[in-house]
């Protein structure tokens, strides 16, 4: 394993390390594309798209925790965005987590206006900073459910409901608020955004849905940003109707002499909408993204009623590091149930990244990361107020990146995953823990 750190001047550190009174702003911004746009496979929008940012300055350091309702955030358009906020906020790129929600129903989307609308998020939140307090808490919600389990009837692994495998069910909110009392809430939560994924209409999933409740509960006057926990392998529980239209599909591809029944059926092929079965169970997902998003944003106004302890002198503190594993190439075919057969391949760089807002650590990885890992980095974290932001800061070329312990399945992601076993889930968790300690370095080195 190669360590790459990448970061500011030591006088940067310095001042990112002194504590200081906070300001927070924050701001969103539409980010759908317009019906026009659309690729010939999306049939409409749903919800929309947007682009949420807080903005945090302690009169000597700045940060920004920007998410998008995306599937992922290709590296150019974090380095677009980065650079801009760098450049017109002086905010360093080391102190900015960009998140994407990991909606499986957005248009892929890029380029210089898709950065623009980005960075504009982050400047309104700018201009709208006020004097404020931030606080953390935690709380459940059992929406999300492990996606690895054995087939009844082939005895194989294959996706569905695995209650009893490994599951964070926590929902962590950190809480800025005016000094008046008006609320802000950034919270982490492990779930797959595939809800509406079938129905081939631009949708902010479960994410959105939640974000939109708080938001709307407050009648607007805030923003409630969502922040993407370890769900590799953690899908919404209730996902029955997506079970039910890929079996549809596949019976449809099987009578045209096509087996999909070991593949990911392409999106929106082999769907009859005229079928009123069809249309009964799109419609049901349509009221599940709703419902669940509901669930998940009781949970976290819940939690931010409960925060009563908040600071307003606080340390901002930012750095990244880059981790390299070995890397494998897949030199057989079958979605799940099957040993892979693969080839040696050149190595996988993984970007890690730190945020450190008082005593709350926002560890993020820039792929999909399995929940056990998260787990891990909590218990073995020195700071309570951590968690893992994931599909942050760009997006590794990894595919998914199980823990150790997964690499023995026959589970798509893990037959899928570029990565040889054996590297990533210690890497991962030591390079953040090695960003948290480098924190509380400079912070004793400026105190000294």
């Amino acid at each position: 394993m190669m360590l790459l750190m990448t970061g500011a001047s030591h006088q940067a550190l310095a001042q990112a390390a002194s504590a200081g009174s906070l300001r927070v702003g924050a701001a969103k911004v539409d980010v759908t594309p317009s019906q026009g746009e659309l690729p010939k496979n999306m049939r409409g929008i749903l919800d929309h798209l947007y682009a949420r940012a807080i903005v945090l300055e302690n009169g000597t350091a700045s940060a920004a925790l920007i998410t998008v309702d995306a599937g992922a955030l290709s590296d150019e358009t974090w380095q677009a965005v980065t650079q801009q906020i760098e450049h017109d906020l002086r905010i360093p790129s080391s102190n900015v987590l960009l998140t994407a929600t990991h909606t499986h129903s957005a248009p892929r989307q890029g380029g210089a206006d898709y950065a623009r609308k980005i960075v504009e998020s982050a400047r309104l939140a700018r201009q709208k900073m006020v004097p404020a307090r931030v606080g953390y808490g935690s709380g459940v919600s059992y929406i999300n459910v492990n996606r690895n389990s054995i087939d009844p009837k082939t005895r194989r692994w294959w996706e569905g409901p695995n209650y009893e495998g490994p599951s964070d069910k926590t929902v962590a909110v950190m809480k800025f608020e005016t000094i008046d009392g008006t609320p802000i809430a950034v919270y982490n939560y492990a779930v797959h955004a595939v809800i509406a994924g079938q129905l081939d209409q631009v949708s902010a999933d479960i994410p959105g849905a939640a974000s939109t409740y708080v938001e709307d509960s407050y009648d607007d006057n805030i923003v409630a940003i969502w922040s993407t926990g370890a769900a590799g392998d953690q899908n919404p529980i209730y996902f029955q109707q997506t079970y039910d239209l890929r079996d549809i599909r596949i019976r449809d591809y099987a009578k045209r002499g096509i087996d999909i029944s070991n593949a990911m059926p392409p999106g929106g092929e082999g769907l009859d909408r005229r079928n009123p079965r069809v249309a009964k169970l799109m419609n049901q997902q349509r009221q599940m993204v709703s419902s669940m998003g509901q669930f998940l944003g009781e949970e976290v106004m819940h939690v931010m009623g409960g925060i009563t302890r908040t600071e307003s002198v606080v340390q901002l503190f930012g750095s990244q590091k880059t981790i390299q594993c070995a890397g494998r190439e897949r030199t057989n075919q079958g979605r799940a149930g099957f040993e892979g057969t693969y080839k040696d391949a050149a190595p996988v760089d993984i970007k890690l990244s730190l945020l450190r807002v008082g005593d709350v650590m926002i560890g993020g990885v820039n792929a999909e990361v399995f929940n056990p890992i998260a787990q891990r980095l909590k218990h073995e974290s020195p700071f309570t107020g951590t968690m893992m932001a994931t599909l942050t800061n760009g997006m590794a070329r990894s595919g998914y990146i199980p823990d150790d312990a997964s690499f023995g399945k026959y589970t798509f992601e893990v037959l899928s995953s570029r990565l040889q076993p054996g590297c990533a889930e210690s890497s991962i968790v030591n390079g953040i823990l090695d960003l948290i300690e480098g924190s509380r370095s400079v912070t004793r080195t400026v105190l000294h």
